[in-house]
């Protein structure tokens, strides 16, 4: 006998762009406001891992050398990545979003994830809870979060990050996880050694991994594998 089908965990991501840039005191929208912000950079292992606005502007962009964004950009400034700094940032974030919404988990700085089941019956739907809780970031001083609502947080980590500034809320409808991430490259998975693997095999979309058969990428990647499948193809949701 099958055992009975479950319905999709709704999950709601709350994704502050930027966010080593604004644990610093800076907000990275300033500069499309018309504030002068200096061009700054974050940098971990040598390379740029966040940048302000204004450093964008000149050309600075994630993953360059130091050379390169200071070649791009000669005003720049340079400052070490400090993940306890931006922990603690998030705390007192944290603890503003959880009395509106508890049971907020997170992901890393500047991301965070909850169930949508019990915001969207308090608040009258998915889209009205996450507009609310941007709301209240907005009032701590960060006017750019987004949120994605989707089954699973992968999809509505995703879906957070696919919005922009003038439309800061998507909703993936239940069931639709695997459309709307088939289009996005292999590298959203962000594992650089399966990632290369499968870019030689010919694979460019997670919707091509998310086709290949399950049971032959066990065997060949292992569990690891399997579950980054499984997350291609919008199955993290149970």
């Amino acid at each position: 006998m099958m055992p009975p089908a479950t319905d999709p965990v709704r999950s709601l991501v709350l994704w502050c762009p930027d966010w080593p840039i604004t644990a610093l005191g800076m907000r990275p929208s300033d500069a499309e406001a018309g504030a002068e912000t200096p061009p700054i950079a974050i940098l971990h292992a040598g390379a740029v891992i966040a940048c302000s606005a204004s450093a964008r502007r000149e050309g600075v962009r994630r993953g360059q050398r130091r050379r390169d964004a200071q070649a791009r950009c000669p005003s720049l400034t340079i400052v070490a990545n400090d993940p306890g700094r931006e922990h603690r940032a998030f705390l007192p974030v944290l603890d503003r979003l959880e009395k509106l919404a508890p049971g907020i988990q997170v992901i890393r700085p500047g991301l965070a994830a909850l169930r949508a089941r019990g915001p969207s019956r308090y608040y009258g739907g998915e889209a009205a809870a996450a507009r609310i809780l941007l709301d209240d970031l907005l009032s701590t001083g960060i006017p750019d979060a987004r949120a994605g609502i989707a089954d699973g947080p992968f999809t509505a980590e995703h879906a957070a990050r696919s919005t922009h500034e003038r439309a800061a809320v998507q909703v993936i409808p239940a069931g639709d996880a695997a459309t709307f991430l088939a289009p996005l490259p292999i590298t959203t998975l962000q594992d650089s050694d399966l990632v290369a693997l499968l870019i030689r095999l010919g694979v460019r979309t997670l919707g091509e991994f998310a086709a290949l058969d399950e049971d032959t990428v066990r065997d060949r990647f292992s569990e690891r594998g399997t579950r980054l499948h499984a997350l291609a193809g919008g199955r993290d949701s149970q």
